[in-house]
């Protein structure tokens, strides 16, 4: 019944958006308005980064709480900052990232299987299918995989929980095989927002995932994330900002409602505006660009309108002074002197339903490659030079978004003042992801578990359930105890017995 209504949403959906051209394709074409591989990539796409319940609790709450990318909101201090358990916000991209996303791209995978004119979209789905799936496991550890979505198609309602190590493998063997099946002559892939059916870009896309996913098991097992990372840069990699995947989201309704599907919208930039005093920075983010010099401060942020000098109140700052200020994690923005408008909030064009979403970038790209380049897994150009470009990137890709860009005079100089220091490498390469993703938390958690890198504030508030430490994991949805309970109990056997957030997952060696 379920499945039946998500067919029905989907059917619904593609018939009331289009403002770009794949919908317009979509919308003349009477089958792509059915539940078919076209309609239901489009759908999954939109859920991505269009998930507003997802969105505000997994990303802006915990991800973006835990990484100190964001501080100030009730929510984010009271439960992403000072590392407290709500079941609602844990398991949120659980139960939507399986109901919405995970089988619909199965459900493609079992309808293109075998068809030759259908290689290219099954090959898409493949890589679709590790893109949802990666989020789920490094979020969770140990999860329903080679056997996830298949309710429907095979009536398997109590899969197995794979092992990170399994799915990792399983991931690797999929992209290979995405990236090899890809071909001029394998088809059309109809309902495709990320790329519109450019096979190139899929290709670079799928060694790009395999570099990233290599490089996540840099700690835990580092002989296969080097020949991962080899073969990922020998097949092709992204190689310029024209190469991201990104979601262009529709000026569209937004909804918390998980039960509507309505995700055309962003939903990060929906839990900006929806969040009380959510749109605030951290101190840690706002004093490294700062300090720094970085030319994304202004781009990110917005300064702050009053000085709120300790002892004297808020005092107004100067005609033409630009301050900024970040919320120190941990605390309340309306704790801060002055309040609101003594901290830098979140610039305007982060947060319109039309607001791009930055999935997988060339900044992290080449930033992971001046790793690889450090690390002596690569060679060719300098772990410096791989660095200097990734910055770049990551300055020139908030373009997107509406930001103006410096001159590439002030970019220059801004890279020549800050090179890749010998001795802080890993620090450096590890902080500048967690710029880059700033818009997504998700991935700048996993990164930072991966590295240890940016160094994080120490939360020493008496009210932390976990006594200051940053959780390792999401822990699982109680309800699979009553659901699935054999496989869920394996699972926890597995990592450490609970169902705990500070057991960490498997390639978590830091």
């Amino acid at each position: 019944m379920k499945f039946k209504k998500i067919i029905l949403a989907i059917a619904i959906l593609l018939t009331t958006v289009g403002c770009t051209e794949n919908f317009d394709e979509l919308e003349k074409d009477p089958v792509a308005l059915s539940a078919n591989p076209a309609g239901q990539l489009t759908f999954t796409q939109l859920c991505m980064s269009g998930d507003g319940y997802y969105q505000w609790r997994a990303n802006l709450i915990y991800s973006g709480g835990f990484v100190q990318h964001y501080s100030g909101a009730w929510n984010q201090t009271e439960y992403g900052n000072k590392f407290k358990k709500s079941d609602d916000y844990a398991t949120a991209i659980w139960r939507n990232g399986y109901a919405n996303e995970l089988k619909n791209v199965v459900d493609i995978l079992d309808k293109t299987s075998g068809n030759p004119a259908m290689v290219n979209m099954n090959a898409v789905a493949k890589i679709m299918k590790v893109m949802v799936a990666q989020r789920l496991t490094d979020l969770y550890g140990d999860i329903p995989y080679s056997q996830a979505g298949k309710g429907f198609s095979e009536g398997i309602v109590t899969p197995k929980y794979d092992t990170q190590e399994e799915v990792y493998t399983a991931f690797f063997s999929e992209l290979d095989e995405a990236y090899n099946q890809l071909n001029a002559g394998g088809g059309s892939v109809k309902g495709d927002l990320f790329y519109n059916g450019d096979i190139s870009k899929w290709k670079k896309l799928a060694n790009t995932l395999r570099l990233r996913l290599g490089m996540r098991l840099s700690e835990v097992k580092p002989q296969e994330a080097e020949k991962q990372v080899k073969a990922a840069l020998q097949n092709g990699v992204f190689e310029s900002n024209l190469d991201n995947c990104i979601m262009k989201h529709l000026d569209a309704t937004f909804s918390d409602n998980p039960a509507a599907i309505d995700f055309r919208g962003n939903g990060l930039a929906y839990a900006f505006v929806g969040n009380e005093h959510g749109d605030h920075f951290s101190s840690l983010v706002i004093d490294y660009l700062r300090d720094n010099g970085d030319p994304r401060l202004t781009m990110l942020a917005t300064p702050k309108t009053t000085s709120a000098l300790p002892g004297k109140g808020g005092q107004p700052v100067q005609p033409g002074e630009k301050l900024y200020e970040g919320v120190r994690p941990g605390s309340f923005q309306w704790d801060v002197p002055g309040g609101a408008s003594a901290t830098s909030g979140i610039q305007s064009y982060f947060k319109q339903k039309t607001t791009p979403y930055l999935h997988v970038s060339y900044s992290e790209t080449q930033l992971l490659l001046a790793e690889a380049a450090h690390r002596g897994w690569v060679t060719g150009t300098s772990a410096a030079e791989y660095y200097r470009k990734g910055v770049e990137a990551g300055i020139k890709q908030l373009l997107i978004y509406g930001a103006t860009l410096p001159s590439q005079t002030d970019i220059d100089a801004y890279l020549d003042a800050k090179p890749l220091v010998a001795g802080t490498e890993k620090q450096q390469i590890g902080t500048q992801i967690w710029i880059t993703y700033i818009f997504n938390s998700i991935e700048a958690y996993s990164n930072q578990r991966r590295t240890g890198f940016p160094v994080l504030l120490p939360i020493t508030n008496p009210d932390s359930e976990t006594g200051g430490v940053m959780p390792k994991r999401l822990y699982y949805p109680n309800d699979e105890m009553q659901k699935n309970e054999i496989n869920y109990l394996k699972a926890l056997e597995r990592m450490g017995g609970t169902n705990d957030w500070l057991n960490k997952v498997w390639w978590d060696a830091n």
